[in-house]
């Protein structure tokens, strides 16, 4: 139990590190999975309530079982989310792209701009902070030669 929590806190800190950018999007799928799970949690609870509300009113109180387990299931949508980004962020990152994130400390250090890690990038979540780093302090067209 404690692992499953220790994952959606990570996800969680990973979808805030991520840079939503829409240059990414062809790259890499966090965009998507980001918005969607803030999407979720701004407006599934509201929806899970609703629909407990309309299957009450029109099937009664026999289905209350069936109605709970849904609203659990509307519920935990963006948990899932936040269960992927965490696993995503653990995951070891393929040698493509982790010389591609070299690439980019190395224009950083160019640049005069200190890179968040002094370590080998290791898994997505170094690349989130390095891409974060990198938006942050360089000019926006250091994506350009990538893209």
């Amino acid at each position: 139990m404690m692992k499953l929590v220790a994952i959606l806190q990570e996800g969680r800190y990973y979808s805030q590190v991520w840079p939503v950018k829409p240059e990414l999007n062809a790259l890499f799928p966090e965009n998507k999975i980001i918005q969607l799970t803030n999407l979720g949690l701004r407006f599934l609870p509201g929806l899970a309530v609703l629909t407990a509300f309309f299957q009450l009113t029109f099937l009664g109180s026999d289905f209350t079982g069936q109605i709970l387990a849904m609203m659990l299931f509307i519920l935990s949508l963006p948990l899932q989310g936040w269960y992927w980004l965490g696993v995503r962020a653990s995951t070891q990152l393929p040698p493509p792209l982790v010389s591609w994130c070299r690439q980019i400390r190395q224009q950083m250090q160019e640049q005069g701009v200190k890179p968040l890690l002094v370590s080998e990038p290791r898994n997505y979540l170094d690349l989130a902070n390095t891409l974060a780093t990198a938006y942050k302090q360089l000019d926006k067209t250091f994506m350009r030669p990538w893209l």
